[in-house]
């Protein structure tokens, strides 16, 4: 999983976003714990809008959980596919002009 993070970090950085608050907190409280307090959250995250915009949805935390769902709890799985579901059922419906 850690080489799965980095290279996301990697991906994203290539096309110029570089995810600060996730790297502190993966720095502060651990790979996972950082990723299931994410996914836990209500909200979605700036940094998974960010991706999904840079058609990097494949590499997402939320991708990170449904990848090693043996890391994660059963909520965080949970949380994590419906956004994963929700950002790719409303890429049927973008414009890609």
């Amino acid at each position: 999983m850690e080489a799965f993070i980095d290279e996301t970090i990697r991906r994203g950085r290539e096309k110029g976003y570089v995810p600060t608050i996730f790297i502190g907190m993966r720095q502060q409280l651990g790979t996972r714990p950082a990723i299931a307090k994410l996914v836990q959250s209500g909200d979605l995250q700036s940094g998974f809008k960010r991706l999904h915009k840079l058609n990097l949805l494949d590499w997402t935390i939320e991708a990170a959980v449904e990848k090693f769902p043996n890391e994660f709890t059963a909520d965080d799985l949970g949380c994590a596919s419906f956004r994963l579901r929700e950002a790719r059922k409303g890429d049927g419906n973008a414009d890609r002009t």
